[in-house]
């Protein structure tokens, strides 16, 4: 299910608000904004006007960014984590993949050479989903 693969919040804030709570709360939480798609923007410039916004922000944290890939270059592909900031029926909500669940079904053989790490950083983007959300 979708469900145990994502982490998804709804918040009160405005699209644009979340877009900005969440830049914020990255990089409280000392991860870095590494760029955005505003796919709402560029899919209505290819002739596909969006009724909703969709904007994805690009965040990473580079000593866990490091580990994974020391222990197993493919795992690059997983990076960097997209927090989704979409609306929904007029609600804001804000997602991520859960990189605990999602790792050790991709890579089994890396998550074993960096323990709870995929399970550490779950922990850190839902805090950063929550934080953004309130």
């Amino acid at each position: 299910m979708v469900q145990d693969f994502v982490h998804v919040v709804e918040t009160s804030k405005s699209f644009h608000e979340a877009v900005i709570a969440v830049r914020k709360a990255a990089e409280a939480h000392k991860w870095g904004i590494l760029g955005d798609y505003d796919f709402s923007e560029i899919l209505a410039a290819k002739g596909f006007p969006q009724a909703e916004h969709v904007k994805s922000i690009d965040i990473c944290a580079p000593a866990h960014a490091n580990a994974l890939m020391g222990a197993e270059r493919l795992t690059g592909l997983c990076m960097p984590c997209s927090v989704l900031i979409f609306t929904e029926k007029g609600k804001t909500k804000i997602a991520a993949m859960r990189p605990g669940a999602v790792m050790p079904q991709i890579f089994p053989q890396a998550v074993q050479k960096v323990g709870d790490l995929p399970k550490k950083i779950d922990a850190e983007i839902q805090a950063i989903l929550d934080a953004a959300a309130r």
